[in-house]
């Protein structure tokens, strides 16, 4: 057939297409499907989301009476069967474009198509045609990819045709080896039935599955609740009723239960912590499995939270457990240091007096800042005799420098007095700030240091 006459032939069918009625269904509404792994699809109001391992939707429950009851939930992924789900939602957009945009945007699809046949009718060179051609097609195949493949067939009947013009002006120009592309699109996505809107028994039935494999308490119990205010408007289905109430008392129980064994199992986890207890933090954990089993393991969420918690307390224990065991080794030698450097900090203690006055700017005899820096002098001597342990060099290092700032400012203050210069004065109160707050840090550090470690 010459390439002009099947451009017209194309063009007809094109027509012809457009005016064929479309086998779509209807407006789906907006219940979409989470679909379970057993199989069973619970009623969405709108799609789900995944986040990280979960699926986050919204649960319809509808009654033959007033609103339905809605409900946010968030099943973990392994429960959900992930390709039926977002199949079935794909089916519904399709459905929903179908009942809506559908026909009006492939009647501009065709009008295009008859654009691009006019213009490779008016075009006489054969080059330029093909060109024209396959960039139609290409096109023609995008649009049905693009567009759920609505009127799949009536596209591959016009792509089919385009193909074979396509080889024939490949022909004409004396291509001797070309494929003829005989695809009339990507494969149409294998798409899932839409579901009519759930009954009542369905609808109750779909709410008591969700709660059955929700691993949050709340949100099963919030589930089982949202049916029970749905069958409480309904009459006639008093089996329905007794057999979500039997489920909301259980799942009411098991929160208890679960709350209980939470706030025991931590009771019992910070007790062992205090005591450096590494072995009882780790009983803990075998003991929670025993009792989660004995319960049914009915909250994986709040025991995956008991769990994060005894692991957290037993890092800290361990911890503590090492800090108490290094604290008994060297307890002695703290001791023994406490008792030697108990002379030098009561004599600062007994400076305190002067140096506070130092650093208020307030006047001072000079000759008991004389007397102030002799004794500086001797604590700092007799300090030097003292070997610190390991666990206490800082603190003795500290105080070394408390002395030594305070000699600093009683040395300052002399030199003020007979300078009388301000700038002078001012140094010596820093110092004097300075050397009291070191000595009660000191103060602080040998309370903390002699004594056993406490949980911070």
């Amino acid at each position: 057939m010459p390439s002009r006459s099947r451009f017209a032939l194309i063009a007809v069918l094109a027509a012809a297409a457009l005016v064929r009625p479309a086998a779509q269904a209807g407006e789906p509404g907006s219940t979409f499907r989470v679909f379970l792994k057993d199989g069973q699809a619970i009623p969405s109001l709108g799609e789900s989301a995944f986040l990280g391992d979960r699926v986050v939707f919204t649960l319809l429950v509808a009654g033959t009476s007033g609103p339905p009851e809605l409900q946010m939930m968030s099943l973990p992924l392994p429960s959900v069967d992930l390709d039926r789900t977002q199949r079935y939602a794909t089916s519904m957009r399709a459905a929903h474009y179908a009942a809506t945009r559908g026909d009006a945007d492939y009647a501009a699809l065709t009008a295009e198509v008859q654009r691009a046949l006019d213009q490779l009718a008016a075009t006489e060179d054969t080059k330029r045609r093909l060109e024209l051609a396959e960039e139609a097609k290409r096109r023609l195949l995008a649009w049905s990819a693009d567009h759920y493949h609505y009127r799949a067939e009536d596209i591959r009947e016009l792509a089919a045709l385009f193909d074979q013009v396509i080889a024939e002006l490949r022909a004409s120009i004396g291509e001797s080896k070309f494929a003829l592309d005989l695809r009339a699109g990507p494969a149409v996505p294998v798409m899932e039935a839409i579901l009519p809107a759930p009954g009542l028994r369905d609808s109750v039935a779909m709410a008591r599955a969700a709660a059955a494999v929700a691993d949050i308490g709340e949100e099963r119990v919030a589930a089982l609740r949202a049916a029970a205010a749905v069958l409480g408007r309904e009459a006639g289905v008093e089996d329905l009723k007794a057999a979500v109430a039997k489920d909301l008392d259980a799942e009411l129980a098991a929160e208890a239960t679960y709350r209980l064994l939470a706030t025991d199992i931590a009771a019992k986890a910070d007790a062992a912590l205090r005591r450096g207890d590494v072995e009882a933090i780790a009983a803990l954990r075998t003991s929670l499995d025993e009792r989660d089993k004995v319960l049914g393991s009915r909250r994986p969420h709040q025991v995956a939270r008991i769990i994060e918690l005894l692991d957290a307390r037993l890092e800290a224990a361990r911890l503590h457990k090492v800090a108490l065991d290094r604290y008994a080794a060297v307890r002695r030698s703290l001791l023994e240091y406490e008792r030697r450097v108990r002379p030098v900090m009561s004599g600062f203690d007994g400076l305190v007096p002067v140096l506070t006055y130092v650093q208020d700017g307030k006047y001072t005899a000079y000759e008991r800042l004389v007397r102030a820096t002799g004794r500086l002098s001797t604590l700092l001597g007799d300090l030097s005799a003292i070997e610190p342990p390991a666990d206490l060099a800082d603190v003795h290092a500290t105080l070394a420098s408390a002395l030594h700032l305070a000699g600093e400012a009683c040395a300052r203050r002399r030199l003020a007095v007979t300078t009388t210069n301000a700038e002078i004065d001012r140094e010596a109160s820093a110092a004097a700030a300075g050397a009291l707050l070191l000595a009660a840090h000191v103060r602080d550090q040998m309370v903390v240091r002699l004594f056993p470690p406490k949980i911070q």
